[in-house]
């Protein structure tokens, strides 16, 4: 139930967002209507989507396609690179790729664009004291994980149960900066509102 929960959670962000390039089709059969609506950047990537890595092979029309080290390519779309304010992608341009945990594309940059806030899913495996700046994460899929807390969120992260459900808000240089616990519902309020003011900082 809480994996189909997840899921349905990062399909509700696809569709809020838009996904523009879907698979490795041939773009006559990869780009469909969705995937020439306008597109921003999210800023934001949930529990279980992962970042690819592709080099750009060929640019024809609306269609850049991407090899990703697999034996099909990926096909993204030229003008919601333009849209997503991407500068001239040209062949042999490094990318990074976000897929969702359903391998959609959700979101791509280039290599050297800065990259995405993070939301971790996991619990703390000690408390957080007031002298400490490190938290000590298990993460649900099982690893051992510490990030340096910011100071603002520090009396946030200390106030979290030991291995109480929480999700934690990683910036771009990983400093763990917000944190919430409590129920399924709780943590999945706070993941669509962390997701909208973050899609909100990147489009304005």
């Amino acid at each position: 139930m809480l994996k189909r929960t997840w899921t349905l959670l990062t399909i509700i962000s696809l569709l809020a967002f838009g996904a523009f390039a879907l698979s490795s089709k041939p773009p006559s059969l990869a780009l469909d209507k969705s995937a020439h609506q306008s597109q921003k950047a999210r800023g934001l990537l949930l529990p279980g989507e992962q970042i690819i890595l592709g080099t750009v092979q060929h640019i024809k029309s609306d269609v850049i396609q991407v090899n990703v080290g697999h034996l099909d390519p990926l096909f993204l779309s030229s003008r919601a690179s333009a849209e997503k304010g991407i500068q001239s992608i040209q062949r042999g341009d490094k990318l990074k790729i976000v897929l969702s945990d359903q391998n959609q594309i959700v979101d791509f940059h280039k290599m050297d664009d800065p990259g995405w806030d993070r939301a971790l899913k996991g619990h703390l495996l000690q408390s957080l004291m007031s002298d400490h700046q490190w938290a000590v994460i298990q993460t649900v899929k099982g690893t051992k994980e510490t990030y340096k807390v910011d100071k603002e969120a520090r009396h946030t992260v200390m106030n979290i149960p030991v291995k109480m459900p929480a999700v934690f808000l990683l910036n771009k240089d990983n400093i763990l900066i917000d944190a919430t616990f409590g129920n399924e519902g709780t943590l999945l309020h706070t993941l669509a509102r962390w997701s909208k003011k973050r899609h909100r900082m990147v489009d304005n």
